[in-house]
């Protein structure tokens, strides 16, 4: 297990469909006790229940605080429920063309985290983010989320598949972020 200091953002190179991939990012997404962790995953391909129902069966307890931001995905959720603990967790949607709606949508969700808990944010992922805008776009986007998270002493972990860009595109990115882990 690696452990990541509050404060770190990550680059996360690994094989989009490999085991290994999603090993890493359970562990980077719950590094303490669930009951002081604020969960914020912001997705491109998975649905909100699917990721509720990973966690439960990797973690067990659910986080203190979940939040979900289905980018590209259908504006009909409302908030989906754990059936085990009957917990509502809070879900939203942006739309994948706009970094600013995105970057509001983060903001916001940034806004009400308790500082007692620990802040853990898992964007997947930035192979599918770069099919919506350009390398610079999502530089800027980047540098100002992980200086966000950063101020608010979060730990964050960014997927790209290194296989599916040019070498240039990940150097280009890597900047933002403070320490970068690869996964084979």
């Amino acid at each position: 297990m690696v452990a990541i200091d509050p404060g770190t953002n990550v680059l996360l190179q690994a094989p989009s469909l490999s085991a290994a991939r999603h090993d890493r990012c359970q562990e980077l997404l719950a590094p303490g006790d669930p009951a002081g962790l604020d969960v914020l995953r912001i997705t491109y391909s998975d649905d909100p229940q699917s990721l509720l129902d990973d966690w439960r069966e990797t973690v067990g307890e659910m986080p203190a605080r979940t939040g979900i931001v289905v980018v590209g995905g259908a504006a009909d959720f409302e908030g989906v429920t754990d059936p085990t603990d009957g917990d509502t967790v809070a879900v939203t949607t942006a739309n994948p063309n706009d970094l600013t709606g995105l970057g509001m949508r983060l903001n916001n969700y940034l806004n009400d985290v308790d500082p007692e808990n620990q802040l853990v944010v898992c964007l997947d992922s930035l192979t599918e983010l770069l099919q919506f805008v350009d390398v610079q776009s999502a530089f800027k986007f980047l540098h100002m989320f992980t200086g966000q998270l950063r101020e608010a002493n979060g730990i964050g972990h960014f997927h790209i598949d290194p296989d599916a860009h040019d070498p240039k595109v990940i150097s280009q990115l890597k900047p933002a972020f403070d320490r970068q882990i690869t996964v084979e």
